[in-house]
């Protein structure tokens, strides 16, 4: 179920913020540069494994611009806290799979699988966060 949330938009800001960036250093070098050592703290940021926008390289890598628009697509969502769930074990095990078959030579920086990945596991990570906020959990809770 589709169930509009301002919340969304934390991390579809965060996905413009980051895909902005190669824009800023040509035009705001300060703020750029600030915004790119910010999300340095989250992500590698391997210029090999980001989308090239505006002559630069995008602020994150592809997985984690997918996470961020996976989040705030999954934040839209509503479904029940086991499916969520679920869907967040195997998105997890889809990434770590890849992961290794990567590290083990079985395939090369394949960005957009990457990147689709990402968006499956924000929008389940999201979805879960979603699925906590139902109500059940302020109707538990007796004020003293």
């Amino acid at each position: 179920m589709l169930n509009w949330n301002r919340w969304s938009l934390v991390p579809l800001a965060f996905a413009g913020a980051a895909i902005a960036v190669p824009w800023l250093f040509a035009h705001s070098p300060a703020l750029g540069l600030a915004l790119q050592r910010g999300f340095s703290l989250v992500c590698h940021q391997q210029p090999e494994r980001s989308f090239v926008l505006f002559g630069g390289t995008v602020a994150v890598c592809s997985r984690c611009l997918g996470v961020y628009i996976g989040a705030a697509a999954g934040l839209l969502l509503r479904v029940s806290r086991q499916f969520a769930c679920q869907l967040l074990i195997v998105a997890i095990t889809l990434n770590l799979v890849d992961w290794a078959a990567e590290l083990a030579g079985l395939h090369g920086k394949w960005m957009f699988a990457r990147f689709a990945l990402g968006i499956v596991l924000g929008m389940a990570g999201a979805m879960l966060v979603a699925s906590l906020d139902t109500g059940e959990v302020h109707a538990r809770v007796k004020p003293a």
